[in-house]
């Protein structure tokens, strides 16, 4: 499949986090998240990220990787939702419940 003749201009970030006191799970746990961000640059978009999870109470935390989605038909299925919600509201979580 080609890529999207323009771009997405949401990009994926791979973060550790902690469920601060603020959280709704305020269990003080480290957790791997993937954000879906909106913005034109990688630092605009990790802007948008770190200011969604500082919203929702996440503490402590840090980027390990960062990418533009170039193709969002190669956005796995059960991400997509994810995507669209990056689009319409700027960033969108999914946390996964690991250590």
């Amino acid at each position: 499949m080609a890529p999207d003749p323009e771009p997405n201009g949401v990009f994926v970030l791979t973060i550790r986090a902690t469920a601060g006191p603020a959280n709704s799970q305020p269990d003080g746990r480290r957790y791997t998240i993937l954000a879906f961000a909106k913005g034109d640059s990688e630092a605009a978009a990790t802007d948008a990220a770190f200011s969604g999870l500082d919203a929702l109470g996440w503490i402590e935390v840090e980027a390990l990787r960062c990418g533009e989605i170039v193709d969002s038909g190669a956005v796995p299925e059960d991400l997509r939702s994810a995507l669209g919600n990056a689009r319409a509201h700027g960033c969108a979580l999914v946390v996964y419940d690991e250590d």
